[in-house]
């Protein structure tokens, strides 16, 4: 069989992040997410550990900024919302209904405090996110999540992290989530980046937060 032929366009697995409530519970898909990057993340580990983190930051391609101060709440809270669906929660925590599953405003802030620390706080509201959107009830304080799968726009491939004292700055190359490919023995193939972005995280009380995301050019090496 040629070799075009061998291959079938697949969203990536690892990034299409399903929100149902199976018979045993919350799901999600392949990678369990890691709760923020706090104290998950340790800055001697792998690149795989920042993937986990990075992969529902870039699922909904949010625009750069040069310090957290500058960026879009929004978007900032969508991303919350994402990695806590993505972290290895208790599938019992939450309620669900006819529209979905709720979440806590608190479970959120945790999440949000998590990734991008204490120098901002969050601000609740319905969020109109990337291929859906997330209605917030004043009266009860929750988030409703609707039962529907999402293939991200885009999935993380770490290639670069220079470390200082007090800050951590990886090199994300951006995979289009829908451009994966399955080769004939199964394997998954990774297309060409869509671009490249600098996620800078900053050290504070031991833990690590968000504090920037720039566009880049590809790194000519690699480093671990």
């Amino acid at each position: 069989m040629a070799k075009k032929n061998a291959k079938q366009k697949l969203a990536f697995p690892i990034g299409l992040i399903v929100v149902l409530l199976a018979a045993i519970g919350l799901a999600t898909v392949v990678v369990s997410g890691v709760k923020g990057v706090g104290t998950a993340i340790d800055k001697s580990k792998h690149f795989e550990e920042y993937e986990k983190f990075f992969t529902p930051v870039v699922l909904i391609d949010p625009d750069t900024f040069d310090d957290i101060t500058k960026a879009d709440m929004s978007q900032l809270m969508e991303i919350s919302l994402w990695s806590l669906l993505k972290s290895d929660v208790d599938p019992n925590s939450f309620e669900s209904n006819d529209n979905g599953l709720a979440i806590p405003k608190s479970a959120v802030e945790e999440e949000f405090i998590e990734l991008f620390g204490t120098e901002i706080t969050p601000v609740h509201g319905t969020i109109e996110g990337y291929a859906i959107d997330f209605v917030y009830d004043n009266t009860s304080e929750t988030y409703t999540v609707p039962l529907t799968g999402v293939t991200p726009i885009y999935t993380p491939d770490v290639v670069k992290v220079e470390k200082t004292t007090d800050t951590v700055v990886v090199t994300v190359a951006c995979l289009a989530g829908d451009a994966w490919e399955q080769g004939e023995n199964g394997e998954m193939i990774a297309p060409t980046p869509d671009k490249y972005i600098r996620i800078t995280l900053r050290e504070n009380n031991d833990n690590l937060f968000i504090s920037a995301i720039q566009n880049t050019t590809a790194p000519e090496v690699a480093v671990s």
